[in-house]
């Protein structure tokens, strides 16, 4: 194999490339360790003077996925605290780069991965940046393989070692919450015309490509067929439904029926002591109106889902994060006793469902059936978080625009690592899912190729973290991925293979995780060392097959 010297940088890591960083020659060998139907990527940036390259690769046992990496701005750094009101990006320039980012924002980094099924590779102010996903053939046999990657005069040959075990398949549930509207902005479509349809399958393929269980609907207006008396109809949401279930999902979201209500200049009321009606956001839901109507709204739920006999694959959201944002003990009691009202009825009219909620502390005993505390709230509430564990309930975590600072997430101006170690904390953990609000959440105005923060309408705060809202970007033919969602995708991957770890082995299990993760507050984010202890839980698994 011959190949010309060229400058650049290449990795199999988990990292993020920049369109500044320092080049170096390039070696002529790359090593990589994945299991059986595992899909490593490699990063490759090169010097050249030509306004794009090709890439290839020489490979019996692997089939390429290409992406040409473009860079996107982060304009602002992270803030350093853990509560949402506090401050969630540093809107002043500060003098230093903090210590838990990577860079002094401003600056770029490539993050948008823009499909290059052929093998052509842009090239912007004299550099060509790619990004190529190994995906193996499905009878691949354990042991050393090797591949030959091309992109220009530079050649690398990959040493890849197979283990021998596989991942199991969506053993660890993950949720992302997506918008609809954004789909229809950016890519000019109507709501329910074909093209449309067309389009969101598209996205429901890019969400189980990082492993994607369910789907969550945000039900709104239209479901309201009339208001004297309060009438619903869901039919309209049959397409989308069976849409996402034929795409692989196996459960759905729903919510929610609370709603905070608004304040009179039209933003939300984030401290409120009286939830409203979802439908009717200016009826309390404890008033006797406000309780027709939510009845009326979950017996017409109800008969639409067993119709179809949907009535035993929905989790459902009464309203997100009840437990933050409020004034005083008094605003929280009365925010339990309105959330049981709802959870009651619920209950009643379908008695199959699981409530679902984002929350910070364990006040609301008895109304959620799976708890999804912030990385934050667990820390802060591990014990009894735990002991719901013990007894048998499911414990989630999220991330959002907190926690901040050395807090482990996965927004732009973080190491990319980041965004995977927050499953090895699951696993750690004994954690039974993720989920996160930012799919392709771009709100009015918001273009994530010119600006990554997301503006914030909560009127508490900033604007939301770089990237925050978003790990898949909007691209001219469909959902771009970004490399924050593949590394989200390894690391629901990880937190599958853990548990088959934590299964045969449990001590392993807790040692090798322990190398890695305290908390969310305390890890090890290199990368290299990160790709050691990789290395080594697909040896310990191998070896525990190998006992079969």
């Amino acid at each position: 194999m011959e190949s010309t010297r060229t400058n650049g940088a290449i990795s199999a890591q988990e990292e993020f490339f920049y369109p500044d960083m320092a080049l170096a020659p390039l070696p002529a060998e790359l090593h990589l360790a994945m299991p059986r139907n595992g899909r490593p990527g490699v990063q490759l940036l090169v010097e050249t003077d030509e306004p794009r390259l090709t890439a290839s690769l020489e490979s019996a046992d692997f089939t390429p996925e290409f992406f040409c990496e473009l860079a996107v701005p982060v304009e602002y750094n992270t803030g350093d605290g853990v509560e949402q009101g506090g401050s969630m990006v540093l809107e002043s320039r500060p003098a230093q780069k903090p210590s838990y980012a990577t860079r002094l924002a401003p600056f770029a980094v490539y993050d948008c991965l823009k499909p290059a099924p052929g093998g052509h590779i842009e090239a912007e102010n004299g550099r060509a940046a790619l990004y190529l996903c190994l995906c193996p053939r499905p009878d691949i046999r354990p042991g050393e393989h090797h591949a030959l990657l091309r992109l220009g005069a530079y050649c690398c040959r990959l040493v890849i070692r197979v283990y021998g075990v596989e991942i199991p398949q969506d053993a660890f549930p993950v949720t992302n919450w997506f918008s609809l509207e954004s789909i229809c902005r950016f890519h000019h479509l109507k709501p329910d015309s074909p093209a449309f349809y067309e389009m969101v399958r598209q996205y429901a393929r890019a969400m189980r490509r990082i492993h994607q269980t369910m789907f969550y609907i945000q039900l709104d207006g239209r479901c309201v067929v009339s208001r004297e008396p309060y009438q619903f109809n869901f039919e309209y949401l049959r397409p989308l439904i069976e849409l996402f279930f034929e795409s692989g999902m196996q459960e759905m979201e729903l919510g929610s029926l609370l709603s905070r209500g608004l304040l009179p200049d039209g933003a939300p009321d984030m401290y409120t002591d009286r939830f409203k009606c979802s439908m009717a956001p200016d009826v309390p839901v404890d008033s006797p109106h406000g309780y027709e109507i939510i009845v009326r709204f979950v017996q017409a739920l109800a008969a639409f889902l067993g119709k179809y006999g949907w009535q035993d694959k929905v989790l459902f959201h009464i309203h997100d994060e009840p437990d933050i944002h409020f004034k005083d003990e008094a605003t929280l009691l009365a925010r339990k006793r309105q959330y049981y009202l709802a959870a009651s009825v619920l209950r009643k009219y379908l008695p199959g469902v699981r409530i679902i909620e984002a929350v910070a502390s364990p006040e609301f005993r008895g109304g959620v059936d799976v708890w999804v505390p912030g990385t934050a709230g667990y820390e802060a509430n591990k014990s009894a978080f735990d002991r719901f564990i013990g007894l048998g309930e499911s414990v989630w975590a999220y991330v959002c625009c907190g926690p901040e600072g050395g807090w482990l997430n996965r927004f732009l101006d973080f190491a990319s690592i980041k965004g995977r170690l927050l499953f090895w904390g699951c696993a750690a953990n004994r954690l039974g899912g993720f989920l996160h609000w930012g799919f392709n959440q771009f709100p009015a105005g918001m273009d994530p190729f010119k600006a990554t923060s997301c503006p914030n309408d909560t009127g508490i705060g900033t604007n939301f973290p770089c990237g925050d809202s978003f790990i898949v970007y909007p691209g001219a033919d469909g959902p771009w991925p970004g490399m924050r969602m593949e590394a989200a995708r390894r690391g629901a991957e990880d937190a599958a293979l853990l548990m088959l770890l934590r299964q045969r082995n449990e001590a392993a299990h807790d040692e090798l995780v322990a190398q890695v993760f305290r908390d969310n507050q305390h890890y090890n984010d290199d990368p290299a060392f990160f790709e050691t202890v990789y290395e080594e839980l697909l040896r310990l698994l191998a070896r525990e097959e190998a006992k079969k």
